[in-house]
């Protein structure tokens, strides 16, 4: 099994810039991956502003090209898969990196709604897969979306596919989800993964996996409490960078391990 992205999700403008740029500097494979969606990440919020500081950062770096993504979701996700590129999202599509002039986010996951899965149009999201064919795009795939990633597949359009059957809520499965579609097709695992325990997933993942190049992806799990409490009294939880760098190495570690 080859790990082609380490992925790290969510982090926002608590962070710092620079905080970002020492845990791509940790693996040439690391991505971080910021979270779209109309409302709280639209045009006049300070989150837009900072996912776009970093995007225009990234796209000056003269080392190697950071790994950008972008996991967009609700009505911009629901506009996309239907042949629409929303106005607050073009410079995700359009920014290049000022050496090789490759995409700065290198990779969009489409996160769908229950009502885009069930009327999305499929030939549609392939033209705009084909228009953008530097910018890899990935489908969550679950229960609630495997029919419409089906009739993406029958189109002949290119994707990647994220194995989360928690729909991110952050919840590990009882076993991890085979691959599906051919070896073109590159798969990720997400859902519950920790620092502390992303080796022993790993070890689970490899079983099903096998040879494939897989990737994976941490959200809940380099999140850390704030101390303030949601509406509901959950505790409010934010990205840390230094649980993130725990989860990088770990995911290394295992790796050479397994060499």
């Amino acid at each position: 099994m080859n790990i082609r992205y380490i992925t790290c999700s969510d982090p926002r403008n608590h962070n710092t810039h620079d905080e970002m740029f020492d845990l791509w500097k940790i693996d040439p494979r690391v991505e971080i991956a910021v979270q779209m969606h109309p409302g709280k990440v639209s045009p006049d919020t300070e989150r837009y502003k900072w996912i776009r500081q970093l995007v225009d950062k990234a796209s000056q770096s003269s080392e190697n090209a950071p790994r950008l993504a972008v996991h967009v979701n609700n009505d911009w996700c629901d506009e996309i898969c239907n042949g629409k590129i929303p106005g607050p999202l073009a410079f995700v599509f359009t920014t290049r990196n000022i050496d090789d002039f490759f995409p700065v986010v290198e990779r969009i996951q489409l996160n769908m709604p229950q009502k885009t899965a069930d009327n999305f149009n499929p030939e549609k999201l392939k033209r705009v897969i084909d228009h953008f064919g530097d910018i890899s795009f990935i489908i969550q795939y679950n229960n609630r979306t495997k029919d419409a990633t089906d009739k993406l597949y029958k189109t002949g359009a290119q994707f990647g596919l994220l194995f989360d059957a928690s729909g991110g809520r952050g919840e590990s499965p009882e076993s991890w989800q085979k691959p599906v579609y051919g070896p073109e097709y590159l798969q990720g695992y997400a859902g519950g993964l920790k620092p502390e325990t992303v080796g022993t997933e790993l070890d689970k993942i490899v079983k099903v996996a096998r040879n494939r190049d897989i990737w994976v992806d941490i959200e809940g799990g380099v999140q850390k409490p704030t101390g303030e409490l949601k509406p509901d009294g959950k505790p409010i939880k934010l990205f840390h960078a230094p649980f993130a760098a725990e989860y990088i190495r770990n995911t290394l570690a295992w790796e050479q391990k397994h060499r």
